[in-house]
């Protein structure tokens, strides 16, 4: 079964818990592991991570969204990141992708 999961800040794991999504707590500098391990798991075909772990990881995350036919990475905003708010998750997804849906 194909699982979607959320690396990011507790608050916004929280969130994301109450509509089902797995998540794993991390910061910047823990957030690498966690990646790569859900990388390397087979059920994990939609892994959603905030901005600020993201940013250490971009060439990861490209590596994966160009190279992987069964999952994709989005980056979304974290909880207490105001710099995003204005996107819908769809805009977020269409970055990723590199398609309009």
């Amino acid at each position: 079964m194909e699982t979607i999961y959320l690396i990011g800040d507790v608050h916004t794991i929280n969130a994301f818990r109450i509509c089902g999504v797995d998540g794993f707590t991390a910061d910047a500098e823990s957030s690498g592991s966690i990646l790569e391990s859900l990388i390397r798991r087979e059920d994990s075909s939609v892994i959603i991570i905030t901005r600020e772990c993201a940013e250490p990881l971009a060439g990861v995350i490209k590596r994966v969204n160009l190279d992987s036919p069964q999952r994709v990475i989005i980056e979304i905003p974290g909880i207490d990141d105001y710099r995003g708010f204005g996107r819908s998750l769809t805009s977020y997804i269409t970055e990723a992708l590199g398609v309009a849906l």
